[in-house]
């Protein structure tokens, strides 16, 4: 007959803790490698980072959408460049400020871009085709990471497709830029755009109002459409870096 193996209450909670400890580090373990390579700043426009950024594209929503803003009838449509490049290995974005000479919106802080035309094959030929008459960049030089989710633009009376690109090291003060359109060209670091201290909000009253994100701090301020393009780009490439939320709070007057 085979002996029977008799064990103390102690023996018996000594194993189950470092079995239940033994579990415990290794689900810590599994998980802490589910990603090995976190966003840092200097992998941002890796090209692991790239598909991250491509999974995201059709999740993140712009601040204002569609739904939020009645489209007037016949609206027409435009698309934008969001570019993005290093500055002395800075990962960066492209902006310019809107030349003086032009009707609508003039001085005012803009990615490149414009109305789209009937040759235009869709979207992205707009937004390098504008990029170039504007800033004089050749389009083979992008690396098109893809088309974010559009956006209505002031007014009512115009849909705005961001298209996000990538390009290499740029010193905008060398730019060709057409200054029929643009005064000048500037970029402005995405730490920078990061840090909350360069982060603020603006609330308008148009209709039942609304609040959009503005960014100090650069060589120029950046609100309005421009500003909620960046949230938008920056809520897709830089999640965990990039912490910011919009949040619409009706200023006192609309409170009492």
């Amino acid at each position: 007959m085979p002996s029977l193996k008799v064990y103390s209450l102690k023996s018996l909670l000594s194993n189950c803790c470092v079995s239940s400890r033994q579990v415990f580090v290794s689900r810590s373990f599994s998980s802490i490698n589910i990603n090995p390579h976190p966003i840092t700043f200097e992998r941002l426009l890796s090209d692991e980072n790239k598909r991250r950024a491509q999974e995201r594209l059709v999740t993140v929503e712009p601040v204002r959408t569609a739904k939020d803003y009645d489209l007037k009838s016949g609206h027409s449509t435009a698309a934008v460049l969001v570019p993005l490049c290093t500055v002395h290995n800075e990962p960066s974005l492209i902006l310019t400020l809107r030349s003086t000479k032009l009707k609508k919106h003039r001085g005012q802080v803009s990615f490149p871009g414009g109305n789209t035309d009937k040759n235009d094959k869709d979207f992205i030929a707009t937004a390098l085709r504008e990029t170039q008459e504007e800033l004089g960049l050749d389009p083979a030089t992008f690396d098109i990471w893809g088309q974010m989710k559009s956006l209505p633009g002031s007014g009512g009376n115009k849909v705005v497709y961001p298209i996000l690109a990538c390009t290499g090291e740029v010193d905008p003060s060398q730019m060709p830029i057409n200054h029929d359109e643009v005064e000048e060209a500037f970029c402005v670091s995405i730490r920078h755009l990061c840090d909350h201290q360069h982060i603020g909000q603006t609330f308008f009253r148009e209709g039942s109002g609304y609040t959009l994100p503005v960014y100090t701090g650069a060589t120029h301020r950046i609100w309005g459409l421009t500003a909620v393009i960046v949230h938008q780009a920056l809520s897709i490439i830089a999640p965990g870096l990039y912490t910011y939320k919009v949040r619409h709070r009706k200023p006192l007057y609309q409170l009492k």
